[in-house]
């Protein structure tokens, strides 16, 4: 039976190490050269000839007429899908209705997509498309996508722009050497010019190329391809949208391509039309607008992208989906959701039902509510009968229905599905005769006499796969006449329709062969019917199907074809006779399971064919990501064959199962509860237990050793593991798996010797977290391919996994080479660094778009003449004369340093100073530092240390960062003010360390958004951890008075352990300060060494912050104006819809206004600086790249005409922009509006005009004298 899609399975390799392997690549990154192309630059030079040919191309389109076809005596619209979306995105009905939900690992919601989202979107992907690659109707573009609803936006743009979309598996950036030549021949054999991205995902691949290019299996991706990251699209693409092509769509235009999951080596592309898919569509008209479809399945594959992506917005009905890796680590979260949002539908595969009925407690169960499921399809590969009882029994107790089943069939060749039930109606279920079905293909129904069954190798256990959709008709046909058959007799499989495809792209006899086969004695040329390759037949009208014409190999949804398996089979180990393997699949539970049959050749000795079998193990499952059920080695000449020399894969297979292959040497087969290693783990407390190194009764706050790890890893993969074991002598010794002794296992083995596929490895990386206390991702047992390797990891055991490249060594070193002479010059010239290129290449990246680097500028009169939003000179204190005055004078009584540390003695105007400092912020204590990032770095470091855990918010301040990793505590960041996280990580992991330090931040400078300190407290009490609050840019500028964040939320400051502040912010100065108990003070006054090692806070910096505490103190009316106009500035960028920050809180100092890629933003500040404003971009690596930002400090000082003039600016630039890469020249309006810039100046620069103007008269004066 054919894949409806690829193996959910075997896709979350990519996943499970994405989610890790993104972040660090991201990271190595950061400075990298592979960043120096972005898709909105200069254009290349291809593109003016692409435009072209769209402008040749254009034709008119009023003229394009849908008419409604009969199939089968139903009516069939032929309607382009993109007119139905678009009227719902402008129907006051529809357009604010989501349509798309995406949940993360924990069910919660992290986007919403309503019909005018989409639509939006998919209109900016198709202008980028039209205008940036030229693209024109008929132009192949590849979907290349991770998990998530960007690939929804981009297919739907596809749609929008006329282009032929290809949804592919996106190679995994840590294996390009494997994946990446797969991706490739799909590129060549499509033609495909473009590549739909997103951000992370191209940064990720394109730094492993990086990588990797100067290893042994250097790959590349291939030459030519323009990417375009549509998660970084500007808004102002919307308008640019050209719908004509999209107007001029025909029902005969091609949609898509679906490549087949089978081989790989020669990928073949099925053709859908605009007219296939609103045929199929036809077939799922039952749902309503008020239904809701849950679904965890690849959306690159025909179930995930016909069934949950297009689906909805044709029908209206929400889709909330999630990964495939969501569902393989937690099962039971598919049916949480669905009982959670009231589903109507989900769909999946066998294995999906067999593995949440496993995985699902019965009382998780029973809190469910599946009463509202209307259609639980299953499809895509062999239903068994166990499997849909199991799902019922698990389920019954939520109110699940038996008779909501829709058991199907389909397979992209006719779209998506042909055949199905009714529901409510239960699923069909048969058993017949085995013997007589394979020997004279024919249908004798087994019945039980008098109670007694028959036995279960003389019957085939069949489900139905219900009949015929709407527009399809179904025959069954005799594959060597072409004649057609009656029920109950078994044949291939025929299907015709308006939904079987236009055929296989560049294929044309094998679309003949496929597509256009006939009756025989059939003399109408256009009665045609698709050939599935299926066996089956009808009973009552109803499609059974009993297998594959040809040896298809179709694995948890997966199609695999054998040959591919057996040339990996063939290169696994030289004693392995070419041409000489058979690949196939058995039943084994209620799954199928690969089984290889290989010839080796003579004279191989027992220790030789044990080795040949675990090299076939190990290489089946790294190229394939398949477990070997069984393998059987036999002699040479011995495995069947036609008399042409062919394989006979089905008379091996029957040999196997009748164990009558001829005398084989070695034979293997796996333990029988192997296949459900996910779900039969042994409980975390159970395998402690079991480990002798690990009852060493430590408590609870002590981190496991490397020898602890490597047992506890060992034992499991024991209990779990089957090795090859001779049972006899010589030729015909019988070789069984027995469970592994702990002690005899080989710690170096790579995992993939254990026969653990994807599946297992996220089982494993769990109950392993469970045992450390913390969380380990998938990744680290592709990134550390060894129990030994994984067990010394460095960080493993505290949660913070880091250092080493991919199956690096773990000792922290690099070995360049053996020799000092060998050593490359990257690895001691400065200039050769990678970090350094990378930099440079990066600034060379500005400077190609027509852009300065906008950093380490020279602050000259000109540019202090312009509104300046760089400096966070929150109050005005940093220019006010009084602060000025004061410092000189600490100057001139102390001189210019302490020239010593301050624990040897401090000056007056310190010691003042901690006393004004505790007064204005009610604190007991207070202790001073030379600078800000000084003060994170040196107090968390003194606070905390190895056996501790630090819970960091996501977006902490760079010091604070530092700080923690040099604390050597374990770091665990929970998601940007995310409090239940928080307090979900500490339920589980309080108890397993010493002390607990949460940081905070009072305002987040990035995003200008603030915490929930009430929560936090509550938190911090509640678990006996410490808070820590950095309150750098909170200080002075948040309260009725200025007092921070806890006046801010009237809580109380003794219930803050740790405060921080700055005096670069809201003082005028330059130091840093902490705020706490007298203990904590006295404790750091001794011991941080930033205070002890270091000089003090100079005098000119401890009088003008003093002064600015006396100042404030005495009014806080500067606090109040700050925000009144931070208030003010919020408010006009609201009224004008300029896009800010998500969270960014009207009336902090800090205001964020997203712009989103690198280059974009760049350009809008130099935008802006021809507008006399002054305000730098915060781009990648400082942030995400499609997420950059301008970021507007705003100051007392700054007046309303000001602010106003600087959104009017704005505004301009997000109108206009830079969409033709040049600088625009400056209109009437800017002019004027810089006239009034000008005539606007700040008091801050009148008063240093009027400063240096009297001490030029004044030295004129002197000179005179």
């Amino acid at each position: 039976m054919s894949s409806l899609f690829v193996n959910a399975v075997g896709d979350v390799t990519f996943e499970v190490v994405a989610a890790a392997s993104l972040a660090a690549v991201a990271s190595v990154a950061a400075l990298g050269a592979h960043c120096a192309k972005r898709q909105h630059g200069p254009e290349d030079a291809s593109t003016p000839a692409r435009k072209k040919r769209r402008q040749k191309k254009k034709k008119a389109s009023s003229s394009v007429k849908h008419p409604v076809v009969v199939a089968n005596g139903v009516a069939v619209d032929t309607e382009p899908v993109v007119a139905e979306l678009k009227r719902r995105a402008t129907s006051d009905k529809w357009r604010h209705k989501i349509v798309y939900t995406f949940l993360d690992d924990l069910g919660r919601e992290t986007v919403n997509l309503s019909f005018e989202d989409v639509d939006r979107a998919a209109r900016k992907v198709a202008a980028a498309l039209q205008r940036d690659a030229g693209a024109v109707k008929g132009d192949r573009v590849m979907l290349c996508y991770p998990p998530g609803l960007d690939f929804a936006l981009a297919f739907w743009g596809c749609l929008y722009a006329g282009v032929v979309g290809i949804p592919v598996y996106p190679p995994y950036p840590g294996t390009l050497a494997k994946d990446l030549p797969k991706f490739n021949r799909l590129v060549e054999d499509s033609g495909a010019a473009v590549v739909l991205t997103n951000t992370t995902y191209h940064l990720a691949s394109k730094m492993a190329t990086v990588k990797g290019f100067f290893s042994a299996d250097r790959t590349s991706w291939p030459a030519n391809l323009k990417w375009i990251t549509t998660d970084s699209l500007a808004d102002s693409l919307v308008a640019q949208y050209d719908e004509e092509d999209a107007l001029s769509l025909t029902q005969n235009d091609v949609a898509f391509f679906q490549y087949s999951s089978g081989s790989t080596s020669a990928p073949k592309a099925v053709m859908i039309s605009h007219g296939n898919l609103r045929a199929q569509l036809k077939t799922w008209e039952s749902i309503e607008p008020t239904d809701t479809m849950v679904s965890w399945l690849p959306s690159y594959h025909d179930m995930g992208l016909v069934g949950f992506i297009i689906t909805p917005c044709i029908t209206a009905a929400r889709c909330v989906s999630m990964s495939p890796i969501s569902f393989i680590k937690d099962p039971a979260l598919w049916m949480r959701t669905a009982s959670k949002y009231k589903a109507t539908h989900v769909c999946a595969p066998n294995f999906g039902y067999a593995l949440a009925a496993r995985k699902t407690s019965d009382k998780q169960a029973a809190e469910m509510d599946l009463s509202t499921l209307k259609q639980t399809i299953c499809a895509a590969e062999p239903i068994r009968r166990e499997s849909l009882d199991a799902f019922t029994s698990k389920f019954k107790a939520a109110g699940f229905d038996p008779n909501s089943f829709n058991c199907g069939y389909g397979l992209a060749e006719v779209t998506l599905v042909c055949t199905g039930q009714e529901p409510p109606q239960k699923p069909t279920l048969l058993d017949v005769s085995k013997r007589i079905l394979e020997t004279q293909r024919k249908v004798a129904v087994v019945s039980s006499k008098k109670g007694k069954q028959p036995p279960a190798n003389e019957v085939m256990q069949l489900v139905g796969c219900g009949k015929a959709m709407p527009t399809f008709s179904v025959a069954i046909v005799d594959p060597d006449t072409n004649k057609p058959l009656d029920e109950l007799q078994v044949g291939e499989v025929w299907m015709q329709g308006p939904s079987v495809a236009v055929g296989y792209w560049n294929r044309p006899e094998y679309t003949e062969e496929m597509f256009r086969a006939q009756f025989a004695g059939e003399k109408n040329s256009k009665n045609t019917y698709l050939r599935t390759g299926d066996m089956g037949f009808l009973r009552n009208g109803e499609l059974f199907v009993t297998g594959r014409l040809k040896d298809l190999i179709i694995i948890r949804g997966r199609n695999v074809c054998p040959q591919d398996v057996e040339a990996s089979v063939e290169q696994a180990h030289e004693n392995v006779r070419p041409g000489c393997t058979a690949a196939f699949s058995i039943e084994k539970g209620d799954e199928e399971a690969l089984v290889v049959v290989a010839e080796v050749k003579n004279g191989s000795s027992q220790q030789t064919l044990e080795e040949i079998c675990r090299e076939i193990i190990k290489t089946v499952l790294s190229e394939h990501q398949l477990k070997c059920e069984a393998i059987v080695l036999l002699r040479q000449k011995t495995i069947p064959k036609t008399t042409s020399g062919k394989i006979q894969r089905s008379a091996s297979k029957a040999h196997f199962l009748d164990g009558t292959l001829t005398k084989p040497l070695f034979e293997y087969k796996a333990k029988g509860n192997n296949a459900q290693i996910s779900s039969s783990r042994v409980p975390t407390k159970q395998m402690e237990d079991n480990t002798a190194t690990a009852k060493n009764d430590k408590p609870s706050g002590e981190l496991k050793t490397p020898d602890e790890i490597l047992a506890w890893l060992l034992e499991h993969v024991a209990q779990e593991m089957e090795v090859p074991t001779a049972v006899g002598d010589g030729e015909n010794s019988n070789v069984v798996s027995a469970t592994a002794n702990p002690a005899e296992i080989d710690p170096n083995t790579p995992w993939a010797m254990f026969g653990m596929d994807s599946v297992a490895i996220v089982g494993l990386s769990s109950d392993l977290g469970e045992f450390l206390g913390c969380i380990v991702s998938p990744s680290a047992f592709f990134q550390y391919d060894t129990p030994f390797k994984l067990a010394n990891a460095p960080g493993l055991a505290s949660g913070d996994l880091a250092g080493g490249e991919e199956g690096g060594e773990q000792s922290g070193s690099m070995q360049t080479a053996t020799t000092v002479e060998e050593i490359d010059s990257s690895c001691f010239e400065i200039d050769n660094f990678p970090e350094v290129q990378g930099l440079f290449s990066q600034m060379k990246e500005f400077e190609s778009a027509g852009l300065r680097v906008p950093f380490l500028e020279t602050l000259t009169p000109e540019k202090r003449r312009m509104t300046n939003f760089n400096t966070y000179n929150y109050l005005g204190n940093a220019s006010d004369p009084e602060v000025a005055a004061a410092s000189k004078a600490g100057i001139e009584e102390y001189g210019t340093t302490m020239s010593s540390s301050p624990i040897v003695g401090q000056t007056q105007v310190n010691v003042d100073l901690e006393k004004a400092l505790c007064t204005f912020f009610s604190a007991e204590a207070s202790i001073l530092f030379v600078g800000g990032w000084v003060s994170n770095v040196t107090t968390i470091d003194a606070l905390v240390s190895k056996g501790d855990l630090i819970l960091c918010d996501a977006l902490n301040h760079d010091s604070c960062v530092s700080g923690q990793r040099l604390s050597g505590a374990t770091i665990l960041p929970f998601p940007h003010n995310d409090t239940k996280a928080l307090e979900r990580m500490l339920s589980k992991l309080r108890t397993k360390y010493r002390r607990v330090l949460i940081v905070i931040e009072g305002v987040y400078s990035m995003d200008g958004d603030i915490p929930d300190v009430h929560e936090m407290v509550r938190i911090k009490k509640k678990y006996k951890a410490l808070l820590f609050i950095d309150e750098a840019h909170s200080f002075g500028t948040m309260g009725a008075t200025g007092r921070g964040i806890c006046e801010h939320y009237n809580v109380d400051p003794k219930d803050i352990d740790v405060r921080m502040g700055t005096m670069s912010k809201a003082l005028g100065s330059v130091g840093g300060f902490i705020l706490g108990s007298q203990t904590l003070i006295k404790y750091l006054k001794h011991c941080a060494g930033g205070f002890v090692f270091s000089v003090g806070l100079a005098p000119a910096c401890g009088s003008a912050a003093l002064k600015s505490v006396q100042l404030i103190t005495e009014s806080p009316s500067r606090t109040m104006t700050l925000q009144e106009r931070s208030k003010h500035f919020y408010d006009l960028c609201k009224e004008h819809k300029i896009p800010m920050g998500e969270n960014t809180f009207r009336g902090a100092p800090v205001v964020v206004v997203m712009i989103g890629s690198t280059i974009a933003t760049a350009k809008a500040s130099e935008f802006l600086a021809l507008h006399q404003v002054n305000v730098k971009p915060i781009v990648y690596p400082a942030v995400e790249e499609g997420k950059c930002r301008l970021r507007f400090f705003i100051s007392a000082l700054h007046t309303p005409k000001q602010l106003e003039h600087t959104v009017l600016s704005l505004k301009t630039y997000l109108r206009d922009g830079f969409s033709n890469g040049s600088k625009p020249e400056l209109t009437t309006d800017a002019i004027s509006t810089n006239a009034v810039a000008k005539a606007t100046e700040d008091d801050e620069f009148k008063t240093v005009k009027k400063r240096k103007s009297k001490k030029k008269k004044s030295a004129k004066a002197k000179s005179t004298a």
